[in-house]
């Protein structure tokens, strides 16, 4: 499972020169514990946590016009879409991050959260078939085909072998997180 299959996307972010009190606005608000700073062509320039907020709001001499430029942590740890969920847990407890922004070539595309982490490792088969039902009922505009599922292995019945969608059907249930494996039932 790779950083695009959990990442939060559209990723909220903010600019070096956003006042503190705006980001801890924007991290109350979004329920995200960091924030993505990025310049003026949305390259990613550092990223500023709750923690790094409170530092500057409670161990500094707190100036009214402070900004994210001052409290952010620069340089960035970030990856890319294909980047293994098992490598960002690592990146994420070797270094204490909350966070890690998802690029594509240099532009902030998502994030990777601890949340994301933990919603992935207690996705259970209720979960995950739920999911994956929605996604084709969504892709198909109504329910052409249901789902089992049995230790992470999904099975889809109402697609026959030569059905031009099964790419399509199976691309859509390889992206729910905690798929293992996407199979057909014999029709």
């Amino acid at each position: 499972m790779y950083a695009q299959h959990i990442m939060s996307s559209p990723v909220t972010t903010v600019t070096p020169s956003t006042p503190v009190d705006e980001c801890l606005r924007i991290i109350t608000i979004s329920g995200f514990t960091v924030l993505p700073v990025v310049d003026e062509s949305h390259h990613l320039v550092g990223i500023v946590s709750e923690g790094d907020l409170l530092r500057e709001k409670f161990t500094t001499l707190p100036r009214a016009d402070a900004s994210a430029a001052e409290a952010m942590t620069s340089p960035v740890i970030a990856m890319t879409l294909d980047t293994d969920v098992s490598d960002l847990a690592s990146a994420m407890l070797r270094s204490g991050l909350r966070g890690i922004p998802i690029l594509h070539d240099k532009d902030v595309i998502g994030i990777v959260t601890r949340r994301d982490l933990l919603e992935l490792l207690t996705m259970d088969d209720t979960h995950i078939a739920k999911e994956v039902q929605h996604r084709l009922d969504v892709y198909a505009g109504s329910r052409r085909w249901t789902v089992e599922i049995a230790d992470g292995k999904v099975t889809i019945a109402g697609l026959t072998l030569g059905d031009p969608e099964r790419g399509v059907v199976t691309a859509l249930a390889e992206t729910v997180p905690g798929v293992a494996d996407v199979q057909f039932a014999q029709s």
